[in-house]
C-alpha cells in the first residue's frame, strides 16, 4: 500500500465520480476503490477492501497479459483503452471495460501499483446475443414509443438550451465562438490552471511562517490544502481522460477556495491569499464550462439518435407515403440540415464533393432522409482530429455507377474490426462494435441497420469499408492495430430513377 497515491486519489476527488474508479497495488491487491466498484465486485461499501482485483478474473491469465498491454501502452505515452475482461463475482459471470494505467513514483519513476476504472459492459454482451428477442420487444412497444421518445426529444431541447446560456456565461463569448475552440485545447488549459493553481498555493504555503499559519487554520485545513499542490501538477497523469479530469479538477479547485474562505482575515499576505482565490475560481469556471459543452455535445448527439431511433421504431405504423422521384442532391442536403447542430458541437467539417454533380432516385422520402442521415450522423460522431491546425471533417462523394445512384460518407478515426465487417455484425439490431465506444461516445446501434434496409427495400445495398489511414505502418497481428487511425468509408447505393 501506498498512502502517498492514496491521498492524491483522494485528493483529486476521483473516487466521488459515478463510474468504478480503482488503486491497486502492483500484486492486485486493492489500496482503494470507489462505491461502485465495491458494489460491482461485491464488496464491503465501507471500510477497507482485504482483496484482491486478480481474484476476480475468470481466466487468471487475462491479467498478465492486460498488465503487459498497460505497460506497452505506457511506453507509447498512450492508455490502455477498450479493453473487455471477463470477471467471476460469486456464482455471476460480467463482462467490464478495464481502463488501466501504472502508477509510478515521480521522482524514481518505479512502479508503485495501478489506476483505472471499471465499466459493466456485461449487459451490452448479452443484448448481442438477444437480437431476435429484441426486435420482438421494440414490435411490442411500437405504438406508444413514438409519443414517449417525443417527450425525451423535448426534454433534450430543453436541457441544451438551457446549457447554451450557461456555457455563454461561464466563457464569456458567443457559443458560436466557444464551439470554434476544440476541446483538446480546453484540456490543455485546464492542465496549465491546475498548475498555475499548484504554485499559487506552493507560494503561500513558503512565504508563511508556522505560527501565523496556525491563526489562520487548523493543521488538518492547512494540510488539506498544501495537499493539493502534487495532485493539481500530476492532473495529466492521474486522471486520464478529459470526462475525468474536468470534475475532478472543477471539485478540488472549490474545495481551495471554501479552504481559503475559512482562513482568519488579516493573519496571512492578503495578496497571496487573493491570487490562490483567482487561480481557484478561474480553474473552477474553465472546468464547468468544459463539463458544459461536453455535456451539450452528449445531448445533441442523443437527441438526433432519439429521434432517428423514434422513426425507425414507428415506421409500420406513420400514414403510408408513396415512393416519388427524388433528386439525390436534395437527399444529402436535407440529411446535412438534420445533423449540422451536432457537427458544429462536435468540431467536424462536412466537406462535400458533389456539388456539380445531381441524380435522381424513386423511393420514400422520409426512409431515405433518415438512413442518409444516420450514415452521415455515425462518420461525424466517429472522426478524430488528424492535426492541430484543422478540425475533423467528413467527406460526402456522389456519383452514379452502373445504373446505381451512389451516396458515399467518409470519415477518419475510429476503426470497425474486418471480421465485424465480414460476418455482417455491424449491421445486427442493437450491436455497436468493439471499437465504437471509443471516448464514451453515445449510441443505439440502430443506424447501420436501418440504412442497410432502407437499401435494400429501395433495391439496392449498402457497403461498408474500414481501412487503417496508413497501411503497412502496423500489421494486422500486432496488439495495437486497432489503436491506429482508421479511413472508413460507407457507400448507400440505389437505383436511378428512369426519368420519363
Amino acid at each position: 500500500m501506498n498512502p502517498r497515491h492514496l491521498a492524491i486519489a483522494r485528493e483529486l476527488n476521483i473516487f466521488d465520480l459515478p463510474i468504478g474508479v480503482y488503486v491497486v497495488a502492483p500484486d492486485g491487491n486493492f489500496i482503494a476503490c470507489n462505491r461502485p466498484v465495491r458494489a460491482l465486485l461485491n464488496l464491503p461499501l465501507e471500510g477497507a477492501v482485504r482483496a484482491s482485483i486478480a481474484q476476480f478474473y475468470a481466466d487468471p491469465k487475462t491479467r498478465g497479459e492486460l498488465l503487459r498491454k498497460a505497460t506497452e501502452a505506457e511506453a507509447r505515452g498512450a492508455y490502455l483503452e477498450k479493453e473487455i475482461v471477463a470477471f467471476r463475482v460469486g456464482d455471476r459471470k460480467i463482462y467490464v471495460e478495464d481502463y488501466c494505467k501504472p502508477l509510478r513514483d515521480p521522482a524514481t519513476r518505479d512502479l508503485i501499483g495501478y489506476i483505472g476504472c471499471l465499466v459493466d459492459v456485461t449487459a451490452e454482451r448479452e443484448a448481442e446475443k438477444r437480437e431476435s428477442k429484441l426486435q420482438k420487444r421494440v414490435e411490442e412497444l411500437t405504438f406508444d414509443i413514438g409519443r414517449i421518445l417525443h417527450a425525451n426529444t423535448g426534454t433534450l431541447l430543453m436541457a441544451q438550451q438551457t446549457l447554451d446560456g450557461v456555457a455563454e456565461a461561464l466563457g464569456q463569448r458567443t457559443l458560436k465562438e466557444l464551439i470554434a475552440v476544440p476541446l483538446e485545447e480546453m484540456d490543455e488549459q485546464l492542465i496549465k490552471q491546475a498548475a498555475l493553481l499548484a504554485n499559487t498555493i506552493d507560494k503561500l504555503a513558503q512565504a508563511t511562517e508556522p505560527e501565523r499559519r496556525c491563526q489562520a487554520l487548523s493543521d488538518a485545513k492547512w494540510n488539506a490544502l498544501t495537499g493539493k499542490i502534487a495532485p493539481l501538477r500530476q492532473a495529466r497523469d492521474l486522471i486520464p481522460g478529459m470526462e475525468m479530469r474536468a470534475p475532478a479538477l472543477r471539485a478540488t479547485a472549490h474545495q481551495i477556495t471554501t479552504l481559503c474562505q475559512a482562513m482568519t482575515p488579516g493573519v496571512l499576505s492578503r495578496e497571496l491569499v487573493r491570487d490562490v482565490l483567482r487561480a481557484a475560481a478561474q480553474l473552477e469556471n474553465s472546468a464547468c464550462l468544459v463539463d458544459v459543452l461536453m455535456t451539450r455535445t452528449a445531448i445533441i448527439q442523443m437527441d438526433s439518435t432519439l429521434r432517428s431511433l423514434r422513426d425507425f421504431i414507428t415506421a409500420d405504423i406513420r400514414v403510408y407515403e408513396p415512393k416519388k422521384v427524388l433528386s439525390v442532391k436534395q437527399l444529402t442536403d436535407q440529411a446535412i440540415t438534420h445533423v449540422a447542430e451536432f457537427a458544429r458541437s462536435s468540431r467536424v467539417e462536412i466537406v462535400r464533393r458533389d456539388r456539380d454533380f445531381d441524380t435522381h432516385v424513386e423511393g420514400v422520402e422520409r426512409d431515405l432522409v433518415r438512413a442518409l442521415t444516420n450514415l452521415l450522423h455515425n462518420a461525424i460522431k466517429y472522426s478524430w482530429r488528424r492535426d492541430r491546425s484543422k478540425s475533423p471533417w467528413v467527406t460526402i462523394r456522389t456519383y452514379a455507377r452502373e445504373g446505381m445512384a451512389c451516396i458515399e460518407f467518409e470519415n477518419w478515426g475510429v476503426p470497425i474490426a474486418q471480421e465485424e465487417i465480414e460476418q455482417g455484425l455491424i449491421f445486427q439490431l442493437g450491436y455497436r462494435g468493439k471499437w465504437s465506444k471509443d471516448r464514451g461516445r453515445l449510441g443505439t446501434g440502430i443506424g447501420l441497420t436501418d440504412a442497410k434496409r432502407t437499401a435494400q427495400t429501395h433495391y439496392g445495398d449498402l457497403r461498408v469499408v474500414s481501412r487503417p489511414s496508413n497501411p503497412g505502418w502496423i500489421q494486422p497481428d500486432d496488439p495495437t492495430f486497432y489503436n491506429q487511425p482508421f479511413v472508413t468509408t460507407v457507400t448507400f447505393c440505389i437505383p436511378e430513377a428512369i426519368r420519363r
